[in-house]
């Protein structure tokens, strides 16, 4: 049975306990390197809250959906609708083109409870960094709100089949999910899937769950619940200050806090528990009421600082930060929470849903303007704009063309009726000569076969150890060299990659090997090979760059870096490099030679920018190097077939 408990201040102080430490972990305050936990804690709070409530309504015959669904309506909404609009009104304030574009698009997922599944996909190799995206904390929302569309109809349905088939049930799925979210982590230790997904994280919740589900009576006495409580603390402490961002989590990392907070709710059935007592102190009580605001409205605050100041913070701007999110947080629960709270809430149920439905267009609204808008680019004058837009110019068809499956097909360019001449290979450096060997091969009616995937260099059986898709990346190599080398009108293959970001300091590796591999087994069929030196990376997104020299009075055409350091930064890649292919006749390109004339690397040249982020070359960019690749076409050039440079 599940017992009527009374309003538990224990509770909102555990919400201080979980909220303080994710608060203070984004300020980058010391010791407080594992404060991510706070949301896992978070997660078992609303599971076992979620399921008191609804299981006390079954019990007594007076649950009802509607009613469940209109008080997570008022409880969540009103205050997450007030800090999306305030944080769109900062973006189209602060943010740049570029990242107006993925904030937009963020919104339309916040507003959707759909940011968990938008920021898994988002995340990888074109990802913005997680410190810049203002909504990016609105994924575990997503996973709550997710959860409660479906767990109470779960509850629901299996409520009449007695309690040890409902601990039973909701236990399995709990251990299902936790073994995928741990399996996920061990094929993968980075995995974003493990972090974002709802179906990976369910199992946080259901811990909370299984504790109301089925609780645990206390021996008598304080000595049990005294230590219960101890240990509980502890679990959510040690990792608050043991873990880092370094640490693999959640899987087997999350259940130590996840565990904390559900022996904390045990603990606190006897009131007089030694921590219930500490979390049952009005100041802390306090933080906890306000933690949901808090939560929503410090880390937009903390990334439109990071905009405006860099990602390095000081101290004392973080706790003035820190304090300003504080403050914003109580006057939220006072003005906004609050009113909304209960039946007698500021509208009944009808004008609620109505409201909320209203509200909720409204920002999908803003966020698809924002989103078809490039950015709200029209609020900068058009020469500016110009320079921001420079964020899209690259191939439209990349995204879809470059293989994230080993099995996925690679893409023609030129003229989609004749048979490629040119092959790709390689990465995404490699993805980005395509619109230009496209066009050089539609001029000369014939067509280029483009096989790139992310963080995948042009190999032969290199797993690239410790890459997220490493066995993927091995399947694509060899699929993509059998593929070239079944087609016979494919002449020459053009090699190209990051070549910066892969341990070719490292000879152990084996991936000197694996290039020399590939080109020998090209080379076996009688292709010819254009191994493409690296492009200088300016290391910085080079809009921005070009965008903040426009607004300091500076001409754009003057912007860029001198190469030697450029060059000295990449010695071990270019001296890795000139040793492959020492047996065959391998065609060598260098882009710098055109990228930098007099020794200074361009951003920007004729009215056009470079590169689209700070490593990538534009479409605008690629055109430059039309003398480099143009004679690769002529597969009677008997220059191209010497061992030379060009």
């Amino acid at each position: 049975m599940i017992e009527s408990h009374p309003y538990r201040a224990d509770i909102d102080g555990l919400r201080a306990l979980a909220i303080v430490p994710v608060v203070l972990f984004h300020a980058d305050i010391p010791g407080f390197g594992g404060g991510f936990v706070g949301v896992d804690v978070f997660f078992v709070i609303s599971g076992y809250l979620i399921t008191s409530i609804i299981a006390r309504e079954l019990q007594t015959g007076r649950f009802s959906l509607a009613r469940f669904y209109e008080r997570r309506v008022r409880r969540i909404l009103p205050a997450l609708f007030a800090v999306l609009l305030a944080s769109a009104l900062a973006a189209a304030l602060i943010l740049y083109p570029g990242e107006a574009r993925g904030f937009a698009r963020s919104l339309i997922a916040a507003t959707l409870f759909v940011s968990s599944i938008f920021f898994h996909r988002e995340s990888g190799y074109f990802d913005q960094e997680a410190e810049l995206k203002p909504l990016l904390h609105t994924w575990s929302l997503s996973v709550e709100e997710i959860f409660y569309i479906l767990y109470p109809v779960l509850l629901w349905l299996i409520w009449s089949r007695g309690q040890r088939t409902r601990i039973a049930l909701v236990g399995g799925i709990a251990a299902l999910s936790f073994a995928a979210s741990a399996i996920a982590l061990r094929l993968d230790p980075a995995s974003s899937a493990a972090f974002f997904l709802p179906h990976l994280r369910a199992w946080e919740l259901l811990i909370g769950a299984l504790v109301a589900l089925a609780p645990l009576r206390l021996p008598r006495g304080r000595l049990a619940s005294d230590l219960i409580s101890v240990l509980g603390l502890v679990l959510i402490a040690w990792p608050v200050h043991a873990y880092s961002q370094d640490t693999v989590f959640p899987g087997l990392a999350a259940l130590s806090p996840c565990l904390g907070a559900a022996l904390l709710i045990v603990a606190g059935q006897r009131r007089t528990s030694l921590v219930g007592r500490g979390l049952s102190w009005r100041p802390i009580v306090l933080i906890g009421l306000i933690s949901y605001s808090l939560y929503l409205w410090h880390w937009p605050i903390f990334v439109f600082a990071r905009h405006q100041m860099g990602p390095d913070l000081s101290l004392g701007v973080s706790l003035l930060l820190v304090s300003a999110s504080l403050i914003l947080a109580i006057l939220s629960w006072r003005f906004i929470e609050r009113p909304f709270r209960g039946r007698s809430g500021v509208l009944p149920r009808p004008l609620l849903f109505g409201a909320a439905t209203l509200a909720a267009l409204i920002l999908v609204g803003i966020g698809v303007h924002g989103d078809r808008t490039a950015g709200w680019l029209g609020r900068y004058p058009p020469e500016l704009a110009v320079i921001l837009a420079a964020a899209d110019d690259r191939d439209p068809r990349q995204p879809t063309c470059e293989s994230v499956r080993a099995d996925t097909p690679g893409c023609l360019y030129g003229d989609p009726q004749a048979p490629p001449v040119i092959a790709l290979f390689g990465d995404s450096h490699a993805a980005t000569y395509a619109t230009l060997l496209g066009e050089l091969a539609r001029e000369r009616e014939t067509s280029v076969l483009s096989l790139a995937m992310p963080i995948c260099p042009p190999a032969l059986g290199w797993q690239g150890e410790p890459l997220s898709w490493r066995e993927d990346c091995e399947r694509f190599q060899q699929l993509a060299l059998e593929r070239i080398i079944a087609t016979p009108s494919i002449h020459t293959v053009v090699l190209s990659g990051r070549y910066r970001i892969y341990p070719f300091d490292d000879p152990d590796s084996g991936l000197i090997h694996a290039m020399d591999a590939a080109i020998d087994a090209l080379f076996a069929a009688g292709k010819r090979v254009a191994l493409v030196y690296p492009v200088p990376e300016p290391g910085a997104d080079v809009p921005t760059v070009l965008a903040e020299a426009v607004l300091q009075g500076q001409d754009p055409e003057g912007v860029g870096q001198p190469l030697e350091p450029l060059a000295k930064d990449s010695r071990w890649v270019t001296a890795a490099l000139d040793g492959l292919g020492a047996q065959v006749p391998l065609i060598r390109l260098h882009p710098h030679r055109i990228l930098c004339p007099d020794g200074q690397c361009l951003f920007y040249r004729d009215g056009q920018v470079l590169y689209y982020d700070d490593n990538h070359l534009s479409v605008s960019g690629v055109r430059l190097l039309r003398p480099l690749f143009a004679p690769l076409f002529d597969h009677r050039d008997e220059r191209a077939w010497q061992n030379g440079s060009r």
